[in-house]
């Protein structure tokens, strides 16, 4: 497994692609990504999301209408492509997946897994890969995601943050900024859970 990436858009959104043996998943393509993924990919298999934020899924229309994959998001973020409540998006769209917390998605051979942990957006969730996690706007480098948007809950976020504790050591590729890893955040998240 092979992960490269880069930062689109206004907000310097992350979009990764992991690279496997039989093909490609595409993870958050914010604005622009596109024509990045159609150089960096041979034969895309799917296009996860973290949460439903226009940065994050600007792109996935136009990713489905070229290469016919799939597009997985967290069960109640769907209404943000769906509705473009935010009036940011590039089209409405309706994602084809709608996962579930704890649901696990086999590809060559790699299960991806879509943990919950609501706050900055209701459905808002990470995606987990062996010892890899995918952080979407959740955990950052020295940071978490904000929880003072609409739709967005503090109460959710705390509780969220509590739970990420307890996890095991994962390397982090957020959404935004430089790549880090639980381990080094453990003492950041419980600080910014005790401030909520």
């Amino acid at each position: 497994m092979q992960i490269i990436s880069r930062a689109f858009g206004i907000y310097g959104t992350n979009c990764y692609v992991v690279v496997l043996s039989d093909g490609e998943i595409i993870i958050d393509p914010g604005d622009g990504a596109l024509e990045w993924i159609e150089r960096a990919c041979k034969n895309p298999l799917a296009v996860f999301c973290t949460h439903g934020h226009f940065d994050h899924v600007y792109d996935c229309d136009a990713i489905k209408a070229k290469f016919g994959v799939n597009i997985y998001i967290p069960k109640d973020d769907a209404f943000l492509c769906q509705n473009d409540p935010f009036g940011l998006l590039q089209a409405k769209f309706n994602p084809d997946i709608l996962v579930s917390d704890g649901e696990e998605f086999e590809f060559s051979g790699v299960k991806f897994a879509f943990c919950h942990f609501p706050g900055h957006t209701p459905g808002c969730s990470v995606i987990t890969a062996g010892d890899v996690m995918f952080s979407g706007d959740f955990i950052f480098k020295n940071s978490i995601g904000r929880y003072d948007f609409p739709f967005s809950d503090g109460k959710l976020m705390k509780q969220s943050l509590k739970r990420a504790v307890e996890l095991k050591n994962y390397k982090i590729y957020p959404g935004h900024g430089e790549p880090t890893s639980l381990d080094a955040e453990r003492n950041s998240l419980i600080r910014w859970a005790q401030a909520i």
